[in-house]
């Protein structure tokens, strides 16, 4: 299943949804999630570990000024063709607003 994070999250609870295999894409704001020390660092490198695929949409990072050294471990970044892929390929989408 693929999860779409638009809105920046209050807490990491929102990975309880996230199942081995799923994929998380954070976007627009929600992209501060992906930085180290914004959440508990190991909730997020834990559901990596656990087979959940995350990513974050690159003009989103380059938006919020942050770089990829700045993004904890496990996080990919991926461009806007591999982020309408994702989407295109993906049957069932839960949005996170």
């Amino acid at each position: 299943m693929l999860h779409i994070i638009n809105s920046l999250p209050n807490s990491a609870s929102f990975l309880n949804n996230a199942r081995s295999g799923d994929t998380v894409i954070f976007t627009e704001n929600a992209v501060l999630a992906a930085k180290q020390g914004y959440f508990d660092i190991e909730s997020l490198t834990q559901k990596a570990l656990d087979h959940i695929n995350l990513y974050v949409r690159k003009a989103d990072l380059l938006i919020q000024d942050i770089s990829i050294s700045e993004l904890i471990r496990g996080v990919i970044v991926i461009d806007d063709m591999q982020y309408q892929s994702a989407i295109t390929q993906n049957f069932a989408i839960k949005s996170y607003n």
